[in-house]
């Protein structure tokens, strides 16, 4: 795979007639003829089917709650995808995948060079399965790309190349971390397709885009733009939006330590509201990432990265660790300062800059079959919120006496083993978060229920609304995880993970006045996956 940002019957009846004997023989012969001839000229290629991953999971999410104690409920043990309090907030930072879904893509790739021109096609159809019967399917990076080397021999590797998605740029994103990327398809309002609840989101227009790149063995340099179109509230009539997207790289002590920047401006139409539905929603902003390391590369998230489809490239979709001798280590840091232009509340028919800002630093140490790691995040409600964007949409924060807007802030560190002589995995993990919070000013309320309750955002649409005169409290989680591998494209997995979050509410009826009241959950939780896994 290739970073896209750097140097992811119907049954009939059939009647029965009676034909001649003939007939059926002459056919059967044809049929024969006719596969035999497809066999023949068909390439030695085992299948168009690439990163397939399987998983079936036994799990029970919290075994110290009862089916509706908790929001989302645990039905109890079942084999199952796990929901989201089976996902723990340290789980799968650089990935957009839970690693309990069952998906695969299609991809048919086409490739060829002559002399300085290498080119190179893929059609990428991803098909991620919800249910027996619910299936999302949506084009996963489909390009066409092209390289031009200065070298004919390519012992220097200089090269321009133009890549161009026809339907679905998400792969060409800003900032680095995905936990922390930003300027993909939802920036233009596409739903997430990775959500159940989003299996058929409405009908949008799609993303396509392109990005010219220059690079060599130290330093890259990109353009990119990509495009959409926006039905606008004032006419009802489809309007093209844009964004512009630019980075660079530089190698500043080569295999040592590396500096990158990039970022972008990005048309998102008009405010959609009567008397500001003239103004402009407009996002622009810019990342940095400074990485040092020695013996242990930084690369970028998978879900970044071209699909290929072809033998030199298949083992890349199931990469496992790679251990050596002594002592390798990464360190990274990224920092990212965004603004978009929104409805000012205090100022009729006004807009202004709400900015968001994240940042995280992520450690990771090898010595040997031993590995080490650490994450610390930070990202304020307004950067979490860019792709609504805000948390009323399209409205900026308001000011006033006794506001507050705080920041997710987020710390996990963990380790694990590798027992060679078995293939055996072992790892703790522990972390701790305080998810970002709105607190109304003082004589308002909030704009979800009406109160004056402080709102607990983990993410958007994962909004959570405290009983009144309460607030935010720090998260903390553990898991113990055992990893079997076998047979190459096998695993079996086994988990188990304490959370204390104090954060989580129910409604419940009193049984007095019969009117519904916001209580807190049981904050303490028990869970267990079993997985059995197969990837290739």
């Amino acid at each position: 795979m290739d970073h896209a940002t750097s140097p992811r019957r119907t049954l009939t009846s059939l009647g029965w007639q009676r034909r001649p004997a003939w007939t059926d023989r002459a056919k059967a012969w044809a049929f024969l003829m006719s596969m035999g001839a497809l066999m023949s000229a068909a390439p030695a290629l085992g299948s168009d089917f690439v990163d397939t991953r399987l998983n079936v999971t036994l799990t029970n999410e919290n075994v110290l709650a009862a089916p509706g104690e908790t929001n989302p409920p645990v039905p109890g043990w079942r084999f199952d995808r796990p929901n989201q309090l089976g996902v723990l907030f340290f789980d799968n930072y650089d990935t957009r995948f839970t690693g309990y879904e069952s998906l695969t893509h299609i991809v048919l790739y086409k490739a060829i060079q002559r002399q300085r021109w290498e080119g190179e096609a893929a059609y990428v159809l991803r098909l991620l399965q919800f249910s027996d019967v619910n299936l999302s399917s949506i084009d996963d990076g489909s390009y066409i790309k092209v390289n031009y080397y200065f070298d004919p021999t390519r012992t220097r590797r200089t090269n321009i190349s133009l890549t161009a998605f026809p339907l679905n740029s998400d792969r060409m994103r800003l900032g680095y971390s995905w936990r922390l990327s930003w300027g993909g398809s939802p920036i233009f309002f596409k739903a997430n397709p990775d959500v159940p609840t989003n299996l058929n989101p409405p009908p949008t227009p799609p993303v396509p885009g392109l990005r010219v790149q220059i690079a060599d063995d130290r330093w890259y340099a990109y353009f990119g733009a990509k495009t959409s179109v926006l039905r606008y509230e004032q006419d009802q009539e489809l309007h093209s939006v844009y964004g512009l997207l630019g980075g660079a790289g530089v190698d500043l002590v080569p295999g040592h330590l590396r500096l990158e920047a990039n970022g972008g401006f990005f048309d998102r139409g008009t405010i959609p509201r009567v008397l500001t539905q003239r103004l402009p929603v407009q996002t622009y902003g810019v990342s940095v990432q400074l990485s040092a390391w020695d013996r242990l590369s930084p690369s970028l998230s998978a879900d970044t990265a071209l699909y290929r489809n072809d033998p030199n490239s298949a083992a890349r979709y199931l990469t496992k660790p790679f251990y050596t001798p002594g002592v390798s280590w990464l360190l990274m840091s990224e920092f990212t300062a965004e603004a978009t232009t929104l409805e000012n509340p205090d100022q009729a028919e006004s807009s202004r800059a709400q900015w968001g800002l994240a940042g995280d630093v992520n450690f990771r140490l090898q010595y040997g079959n031993f590995r080490y790691r650490l994450d610390a995040m930070y990202r304020s409600l307004q950067y979490l919120l860019v792709n609504q964007p805000s948390l009323v949409p399209f409205q900026d924060f308001p000011s006033g006496a006794g506001v507050e807007i705080r920041p997710e802030l987020f710390a996990a560190t963990g380790v694990d083993y590798f027992i060679e002589k078995s293939g055996t995995t072992v790892g703790l993990t522990l972390g701790v978060d305080r998810p970002a919070s709105y607190k109304p000013p003082t004589g308002a309320v909030n704009p979800i229920d009406s109160s004056a309750a402080i709102l607990v955002v983990r993410n958007q649409g994962d909004v959570v609304i405290l009983p009144p005169g309460q607030d935010t409290l720090p998260a903390i989680a553990t898991k113990l995880a055992a990893r079997q591998d076998f047979l190459e494209m096998f695993a079996l997995i086994a988990e188990a993970y304490y959370q204390y979050d104090p954060n989580g509410t129910i409604l419940r009826t009193d049984p007095v006045t019969q009117l519904k009241q916001r209580v807190f959950e049981n904050p303490n939780r028990l869970g267990f996956n079993f997985t059995l896994q197969a990837r290739f």
